[in-house]
């Protein structure tokens, strides 16, 4: 796992409280019970402050997923 990865998880991992089972691209609301919309705004701060990357009103609204996370992330040149 990339240095970025590793970053993204515990990210989750903190704001989620999930195990390293439910750090899985596909996952998100449907799968991991604390996924809620105020979930959803942390991971965005937290995003933020950790790759120095604001993502934009539509792409927090967009996150269905941790690949989601990771796909924007990507867009901006981030390695994951």
């Amino acid at each position: 796992m990339s240095e970025n990865n590793d970053k993204l998880k515990a990210i989750l991992e903190e704001i989620l409280l999930i195990d390293d089972n439910q750090y899985n691209d596909s996952y998100g609301p449907d799968e991991i019970e604390t996924w809620d919309s105020l979930a959803t705004i942390n991971i965005a701060n937290a995003v933020e402050k950790a790759f120095g990357y604001s993502m934009s009103p539509e792409e927090i609204v967009s996150l269905e997923t941790i690949g989601d996370i990771k796909t924007i992330l990507i867009s901006k040149g981030v390695e994951i």
